[in-house]
C-alpha cells in the first residue's frame, strides 16, 4: 500500500492552537474551524472544531477537542456528518508551563492507538496520527534528503532508535525530551510552509 504523502493531507495542529490563542485558561470552551484550499484548483474542504476545557486551573483539569464535520466518501458521494472527540493531555516544558498533546483517537487492526502527537491527518472519515494513516513526509519518500527547521528524517529515525525507556517517575527521559523536540521543529517547519502557501486558512 502506497503512503499518502504529510504535506499534501489535511491537517492541524496543537502549535496551529497555541498560535491562534485556542489553549488559554480563561474559558472554559471556545469554538473555531480551518479551511484548506488546494493548489491551483482553489478547491476548498472545512473542519470545525470545539476546545473544551473541564475543572481548569484544578488537579482535574481535563482538556479535549471536538471534531465537527461531513466528510463525502469520494467513490459513492455518500455524506456522513463527523462530531467526536478527541482527548489532549500534557507534558511539562523545561521552563515551566505545559505542552499540550493530542491523544490519536484511532484503532488499527483491533488495537487502540492512543499515542500523544503534535499533528493530527484525515485519514478517510477521521483524523488520526501519521502512523495510523502510513503517512510519510515528502522527505522520507525522497530518502530524507531534506533538512527542515534544521531536522532531517534521519535525525528522528536515529533519536527513536535510541529512546528506550520513554517515562522516569512519570516524566519523559532525556532522550524522549529530545525526540519530542526534533519531531516538534520538524512538524512546526512543514505547518508554517503549508501556511505561507495558503493552505491553511481560518
Amino acid at each position: 500500500m502506497s503512503k499518502s504523502i504529510a504535506e499534501h493531507s489535511n491537517s492541524f495542529s496543537i502549535f496551529w492552537l497555541k498560535k491562534h490563542d485556542y489553549l488559554n485558561k480563561d474559558y472554559s470552551s471556545r469554538y473555531g474551524g480551518i479551511t484548506w484550499t488546494y493548489g491551483l484548483s482553489e478547491n476548498k474542504s472545512s473542519i470545525s472544531f470545539r476546545v473544551n476545557r473541564d475543572d481548569w486551573g484544578t488537579s482535574y483539569e481535563r482538556v479535549y477537542i471536538n471534531l465537527i464535520y461531513t466528510h463525502t466518501n469520494h467513490g459513492t458521494g455518500e455524506k456522513s456528518d463527523m462530531d467526536y472527540k478527541v482527548e489532549m493531555t500534557t507534558t511539562p516544558c523545561r521552563y515551566g508551563g505545559v505542552r499540550y498533546w493530542f491523544t490519536c483517537p484511532l484503532t488499527k487492526n483491533g488495537v487502540y492507538c492512543g499515542r500523544r502527537v503534535g499533528v493530527l491527518y484525515s485519514i478517510g472519515k477521521w483524523f488520526g496520527c501519521r502512523y495510523c494513516g502510513e503517512i510519510a513526509y515528502e522527505a522520507q519518500m525522497s530518502g530524507g534528503k531534506y533538512r527542515w527547521n534544521g531536522v532531517s528524517i534521519p535525525d528522528i529515525e536515529k533519536a527513536e532508535g535510541e529512546v528506550k525507556r520513554y517515562y522516569y517517575r512519570g516524566k519523559p527521559t532525556r532522550k524522549h525530551r529530545r525526540l519530542i523536540r526534533l519531531n516538534e521543529k520538524f512538524e512546526n517547519s512543514f505547518l508554517m510552509m503549508g501556511a505561507r502557501f495558503g493552505k491553511f486558512k481560518i
